[in-house]
């Protein structure tokens, strides 16, 4: 691998879930502050494969992203870093989040401040942190009347394509892997892929999907990888649902099999 650079982006299985004791204590939502940078990075699999590669790593996930923001942030940070290197230096990563979630662009009043600022909706979850009752509204007609497989599997077929094509076009060298996923019917429990549900489906727009996936995706989910056959969280490789440092160092010499 002759890259200089490697450019990672994805959520929390990316960007790692942790914070540090001594800043944060144990409150998870500072995850993505700009202070836990220093503790976070180093414990996840992007900048230990980086170590092992021996290249310099930006990692620009963030703890929570649908990867509707994904595509945004990588096109971004392409571009920019192409100011800076030739194409054959940068090689890209990415560590889907689950398809499900879905962002909007919001304007308006939240917790007391006016945003306007893309925000994301966790359909999979129980609970939502909304700003108001007509949002608490919109929020359930979505939920009951527009999430559906068909949407969100569709949605991430065309993200993959998008992002495929766009990085090809730069001749910019990448690997996609699914992280994990959930559904109405799929929790963190269940030991379940999305690419199940897509093999199902018989259309052209699958088939060229599933064949891209051949040519450029890691062969194995990163929860798969971690709970091989079983449906049951080891405690040494998982953290609540996240995965541990260690779960991290496996992943990252997972990966350098495949790029070394």
């Amino acid at each position: 691998m002759k890259e200089k650079i490697l450019l990672c982006d994805g959520d929390s299985w990316t960007a790692g879930d942790i914070v540090d004791p001594e800043i944060f204590g144990e409150q998870l939502e500072h995850v993505n502050h700009p202070d836990n940078r220093p503790y976070r990075l180093p414990r996840v699999w992007p900048h230990k494969l980086g170590k092992l590669l021996g290249v310099d790593v930006e990692n620009k996930s963030v703890a929570g992203s649908s990867n509707d923001a994904i595509v945004r942030r990588v096109v971004g940070d392409v571009i920019d870093l192409l100011q800076t290197y030739q194409p054959n230096e940068i090689y890209v990563i990415i560590g889907w989040s689950s398809p499900e979630r879905k962002d909007f662009f919001f304007k308006g009043e939240w917790d007391g401040d006016f945003l306007k600022s893309w925000e994301t909706l966790y359909p999979a979850q129980y609970s939502q942190n909304l700003p108001n009752k007509e949002v608490e509204k919109f929020y359930d007609t979505y939920l009951k009347y527009f999430w559906h497989e068909e949407e969100y599997l569709n949605r991430y077929i065309n993200q993959n394509l998008y992002l495929h094509y766009f990085l090809k076009s730069k001749g910019i060298r990448h690997m996609f892997f699914d992280a994990f996923y959930q559904s109405k019917e799929v929790d963190m429990f269940h030991n379940h892929d999305l690419v199940d549900n897509l093999k199902k489906s018989e259309t052209n727009i699958v088939d060229e999907f599933l064949n891209v996936r051949k040519q450029i995706f890691k062969d194995i989910s990163f929860r798969r990888f971690l709970m091989g056959d079983n449906d049951k969280l080891d405690k040494d490789l998982f953290q609540e649902f996240h995965p541990s440092e260690k779960a991290h160092s496996m992943w990252a010499k997972e990966l350098y099999k495949d790029l070394k």
